[in-house]
């Protein structure tokens, strides 16, 4: 069932309602210079008592400071807007609670300075960026952590209704003596600053309604909270978005309504009365906008080439992404043994020079000597925060060994604890492996319901055109995505009279229609049970999105004739009108039993989920990294794909360096390395073979760009051996940095043998030759299949001739091991990798990666994606009958066409067969 398309105004009439909206705005502004100057506080908008005026008990652990002796001063007089917005309604989800008989305290205050206006007769100037200001010394300052998937430019709320859902971690232990949610926010010109608003929740519980009048710049707003409303670890914040549209009343200028949050500049602010240097601190200063352009400094205390110390680094620096919030931040690489000199003046709290946040990991005898730290008599790791008197803040993970380091890095990056007030921590490993993951994201597995209210949605009356409603889910990271069973929606909602003949309400997944309900009762009806079904191959393994559009063409009660508005501010506030459509939280939707069953490669399934190395059912997962160990941007740069991985995954992972490929190759294996350090053992199982990896000689950091610049970078040539990374001395790399020649002709004639050789002992018996000829025989049987297979991108595409990319990204299977995986992500240098990393590590390039191989190019935003090598499959778990009922019915739904063409031989050899026989067989007289 398909969307109808919405009502549309025609052309001409939408000219003169345009024409009409210009001049109605045109007097608005001439009249809006008057009324900004006198714009006081703007009073916050309750919809019923808040925590303070309820006088209940909440489940906050956060002591509010100690008040002081002299009684309060007297409240002070709130000057009132000369335009006040209408009082923002009650939802109708939330009862309104009876009054107290006591007098009811002050309420607490947003206040939104205002915005000067241009003069009337000069155009409004474009407005300036924002700057980011540094928070006050005072006061801690943590990030609004978006549960949506959203991009750099902040979370988007469109159409006439949205919702930006939020999450902050709190600290533990420490005296706050305020609370302020600080917001900033724009929105568009086409919004109605009379019928549009904001409103806040924190906690399931109301807290602001906040105008929508940014449409031309970005506007502050700071709301003083009760410290008795927020809690130690997680808190949810909501924003609904309200819209209404300055004078058009149709469907498709609802597409025209938004508003923006700054994800980075809104915060939550804490006013601490201890004033001394607490581990909390340390989570403040890994989101303060302030310090974005300022790399985190990781100190490996124990070198590089410790195994143990890697991991408790790498372990550290997901840690760092997981707590960093709004964006993935940058960080550095330092090993200790090699740049003495360098470690120790980060790691010196005396010292004022270079980045303001440290990070030194590893053993007790090896920290040491930087800074004197001595864990005592813990048997577990110790978390410690030193802040020095030039402001730089020292974090130091550390135990009696590297064990015990990891320890304090893993203690680090959960998130179901908040870090507290104190300066030391002791880590329990008990502790940290029996707690469940934090998971902000609702998860869905097979065979159970979950209702909506399970999902984060909670039941609100809508009274506009079109409402969109997102719900975020998780499923499993080895869902088997070729699955042919449906989902159940079982619907629950209501809708009024007049919603227009074509109004329906669509399920979408991934923003891809699934299915749809007609809403086709003249006089409105109840829906109880309505049954949809939405195929199970939508969703994807990892973050999937469902939505619910309604679209309701009919002429609401706010709209006038001809489709605008019925007068100034439609009617009274969005939200606040006789609701036209109700979807309830107790709509339902049924997954069926699903297969665990990954499919491979698959970029996207790694940077959703960190799939393969991030394995479902592992406390931790333990991999392989090979990298170059004697080059810290190399290092750095591996530690950056395994920090982003974990960000998506939330959770660490366990990584084990090595500067060569080990020889117990039962672990799936990440490769970080420039192209000159690869060895022919490595390249030659990805689907893209050397000449093509030359090209990446042509790309360029952004900074580095220069119009017309063809000359290619030094590159390098791969040297021949068992390992699949060469170690180079000093000497070497600076012969090869200065060497222009790509790939020779000896090397290729190398390649061509190597290549010849492994080729002919590729021979694994019946099951191989069976595989490779069903290869074949859906490739020469490919034209049959074009309306059955999806189209499938040659690597080959990603390397022309105009093509400048920066970085490669490929997966494929491992060549000896099955069930194991390689992923091998390179550049033509130390430098270019490292730069070209960082670019791929920002969620609009890495949230783009999909098929078997990937590039990004040297504009540091596009990213070109390809199908790899043959796909394989990875059992994680128990199948179980359903499961391989699934999986059969699936295989065989695919092939259909050569399954037809086989039946078909299968008749006719038989036909001809039996023809043969009746001809030639003796017949016998009747």
């Amino acid at each position: 069932m398909a969307i109808h398309p919405s009502f549309r105004v025609p052309l001409a009439t939408r000219g003169r309602l345009r024409f009409l909206a210009l001049g109605v705005l045109a007097l608005q502004l001439g009249a809006a210079p008057a009324m900004a100057q006198s714009q006081g506080p703007v009073d916050l908008k309750l919809w019923g008592q808040t925590p303070a005026d309820a006088g209940g008990a909440y489940r906050g652990v956060i002591a509010p400071a100690p008040a002081p002796a002299e009684p309060a001063p007297a409240p002070r007089a709130v000057e009132q807007p000369r335009r006040a917005s209408p009082p923002a309604p009650r939802p109708a989800s939330q009862p309104r609670p009876e009054p107290e008989p006591a007098p009811r305290p002050q309420a607490p205050r947003v206040t939104v300075p205002p915005t000067p206006l241009p003069a009337a007769s000069a155009p409004a100037p474009t407005p300036a960026p924002q700057p980011v200001q540094a928070m006050p010394d005072d006061m801690l300052g943590y990030a609004l952590v978006p549960l949506d998937p959203t991009g750099s430019r902040g979370t988007l709320l469109s159409g006439e209704y949205a919702v930006g859902r939020f999450s902050v971690l709190l600290p533990d232990a420490v005296a706050v003596d305020h609370a302020v949610l600080k917001l900033v926010y724009s929105n568009s010109v086409e919004t109605s600053p009379d019928a549009s608003a904001l409103d806040v929740w924190i906690n399931g519980q109301p807290v602001a309604r906040l105008p929508l009048d940014a449409h031309r710049g970005p506007v502050t707003a700071r709301i003083e909270l009760p410290v008795e409303m927020l809690t130690v670890g997680q808190n949810r914040v909501d924003v609904i978005a309200r819209q209404r549209h300055r004078l058009l009343c149709d469907i498709p200028s609802t597409y025209e309504l938004w508003a923006r949050l700054d994800n980075r500049a809104s915060r939550l602010m804490l006013a601490v009365a201890d004033d001394g240097p607490g581990l909390a601190d340390f989570d403040s200063l890994i989101t303060d906008p302030a310090l974005a352009d300022d790399p985190v400094a990781i100190v490996v205390a124990d070198g590089f080439r410790s195994d143990g110390g890697m991991t408790a680094a790498a372990i550290a620096a997901q840690a760092l992404a997981i707590r960093a919030g709004v964006s993935m931040p940058s960080f550095e690489m330092i090993d200790a043994t090699d740049d003495t000199r360098l470690a120790r003046q980060l790691s010196d709290p005396g010292s004022a020079d270079g980045p303001r946040r440290v990070i030194v990991v590893g053993s007790a005898p090896a920290i040491a000597g930087l800074v004197g730290e001595d864990p005592g008599d813990a048997g577990d790791g110790v978390l410690r925060l030193i802040r020095s008197t030039g402001g730089r803040s020292i974090l130091v993970l550390t135990g009696r060994d590297t064990r015990e380091a990891q320890l304090a890095a893993r203690r680090f990056a959960d998130q179901t604890r908040p870090l507290p007030g104190s300066d030391r921590l002791v880590a329990d490993l008990y502790d940290i492996e029996t707690r469940v993951p934090a998971r902000p994201t609702p998860r869905i597995d097979g065979d159970a319901s979950y209702s909506l209210a399970q999902l984060g949605y909670h039941t609100d009356p809508f009274d506009g055109l079109r409402q969109r409603i997102d719900l975020p889910v998780d499923m499993p990271m080895d869902l088997y995505v070729g699955d042919n069973s449906r989902v159940r929606i079982r619907l629950d909602a209501a809708y009024g009279a007049n919603v227009g003949p074509r109004a329906e309400v669509a399920v979408l997944i991934n923003g891809n229609f699934a299915t749809a309900l007609q809403l086709d009762a003249p006089g409105g009806a109840l829906i109880e049970n309505a049954e949809l079904l939405a195929p199970l191959s939508m969703f994807q393994p990892g973050r999937n999105v469902i939505s619910f559009e309604t679209r309701l063409p009919g002429t609401p009660a706010f709209c006038g004739p001809d489709g605008v508005l019925a007068g100034p501010g439609g009617g009274g506030t969005a939200g606040g009108g006789a609701p036209r459509f109700t979807l309830f939280d107790t709509t339902e939707i049924e997954v069926p039993p699903v297969a665990h069953l990954a499919s491979l490669p698959d970029l996207r399934v790694m940077a959703g989920t960190g799939f393969p190395y991030n394995r479902p059912g592992h406390d931790i997962s333990a991999f392989h990294v090979v990298t170059p160990l004697d080059q810290p941007l190399g290092v750095t740069a591996a530690a950056t794909v395994i920090a982003r991985m974990a960000r998506a995954a939330g959770v660490p992972m366990e990584p084990h360096f090595y500067d060569q490929m080990p020889r117990l190759r039962a672990r799936d294996t990440l490769i970080v390395a420039p192209i000159a350090r690869l060895g022919l053992d490595l390249v030659a199982a990805a689907p893209v073979g050397p000449e093509l990896l030359g090209d990446l000689n042509r790309g360029r950091l952004p900074e580095t760009i220069v119009e017309g610049d063809d000359a290619t970078a030094p590159g390098g040539d791969a040297e021949s051996g068992p390992q699949l990374l060469q170690a180079q001395t000093a000497r070497r790399l600076e012969a090869r940095a200065a060497a222009t020649s790509r790939w020779s002709e000896g090397l290729r004639e190398e390649w061509q043998r190597r290549l010849g050789e492994n080729a002919e002992d590729r021979g694994d018996g019946m099951i191989g030759w069976a595989s490779r000829s069903w290869g074949w025989l859906r490739t020469q049987t490919r034209w049959i299949l074009d309306e059955t297979l999806p189209d499938r991108r040659s690597p080959e595409t990603l390397f022309t001739e105009g093509s400048r990319p920066l970085v490669a990204v490929m997966q494929y299977a491992a060549p000896q091991d099955v069930g194991t995986t390689w992923t091998l992500v390179t550049a033509a240098d130390d430098q270019r990798l490292l730069g070209g990393v960082r670019l791929l590590a920002a969620d609009e390039a890495w949230d783009a990666l999909k098929g078997g191989v990937a590039t990004l190019a040297s504009d540091g935003r596009t990213v070109a994606t390809a199908d790899g090598g043959p796909s394989y499959h990875v059992l994680t778990g128990e199948v179980g009958p359903f499961g391989v009922l699934s999986i059969t019915a699936s295989w065989f739904s695919r092939n259909v066409l050569i399954w037809t063409a086989v039946i078909a031989l299968l008749i006719g050899t038989l036909g001809v067969a039996t023809h043969i026989l009746v001809r030639h067989s003796p017949r016998r007289p009747v």
